[in-house]
């Protein structure tokens, strides 16, 4: 597959603050705008906040969407989603990028003291495809349950009981209920509180019952509440589950 060239717009050096602002009104049209400098921001909207003097990185895209970053956190430090309204121009000799949100009214100021890079690249859209989501690794243990133990026989999902839905209702070879409940990926105390729930409420009905968690990994404080409550823990990862189970499903067609 040919791409056209990534770069629409692009200045030399430290562009003057007029040029950036020309790029950026023209760019942020075409794909995602980058800019880097100098710059205080102020936000107004349903708090305020205000970040004085530093060097960030500003990204516009296409679709109104306004991050502010720094050298830390993958969360923008201020940001306005997308439908934004975003207009970059020159005010007493600086530059300043503002972005209008209408509902709630929001707006976010960038004025750059300083630019020390402006680009606009053309940057396409796509569809996520994903795999190995939690919906994907109850369907690959249902298909092989043997995973989780061997002799398992799976006999419900998405189970309802008065406290949630159970994911995998199964029973082992000595006829005893097993309740799996999972996690894509690391589980936390609030999943071992709701497995213990299930396997309460089934032992209320005076059903021989256990409990198993399924996750790519668990937390300290999780597995101290897991032996609490008598429950085993099955380590998984759900990319590697889920891909070897289709392979296995379609060499068996």
């Amino acid at each position: 597959m040919l791409f056209k060239p990534a770069v629409v717009a692009n200045v030399a050096g430290a562009p003057k603050p007029e040029e950036a602002a020309r790029l950026i009104n023209s760019g942020k049209r075409r794909g995602v705008v980058v800019v880097v400098g100098i710059c205080e921001v102020s936000y107004t909207g349903r708090a305020a906040a205000a970040l004085g003097p530093g060097r960030r990185l500003l990204i516009l895209k296409r679709d109104g969407t306004l991050l502010l970053h720094e050298a830390e956190k993958a969360q923008p430090k201020i940001w306005n989603p997308p439908g934004s309204f975003t207009a970059a121009y020159v005010e007493g000799g600086v530059l300043v990028v503002k972005s209008v949100r209408s509902r709630p009214f929001e707006t976010v100021r960038v004025v750059f003291r300083q630019v020390d890079f402006a680009s606009a690249f053309d940057v396409g859209t796509s569809e996520l495809a994903l795999v190995g989501t939690e919906s994907d690794v109850v369907e690959a243990l249902v298909r092989n349950p043997s995973i989780i133990e061997e002799g398992l026989e799976v006999v419900g999902v998405e189970v309802p009981t008065d406290v949630g839905h159970i994911d995998i209702l199964a029973r082992d070879r000595g006829g005893r209920y097993v309740i799996i409940e999972v996690k894509r990926d690391v589980a936390t105390h609030d999943a071992v509180f709701q497995l213990a729930r299930y396997v309460e409420l089934y032992r209320r009905k005076g059903h021989e019952v256990r409990g198993v968690l399924v996750a790519s990994d668990i937390s300290s404080t999780a597995l101290e509440y897991l032996k609490r409550y008598d429950l085993v823990f099955v380590k998984v990862n759900p990319r590697e589950l889920t891909v070897s189970t289709n392979k296995n499903t379609l060499n068996s067609k």
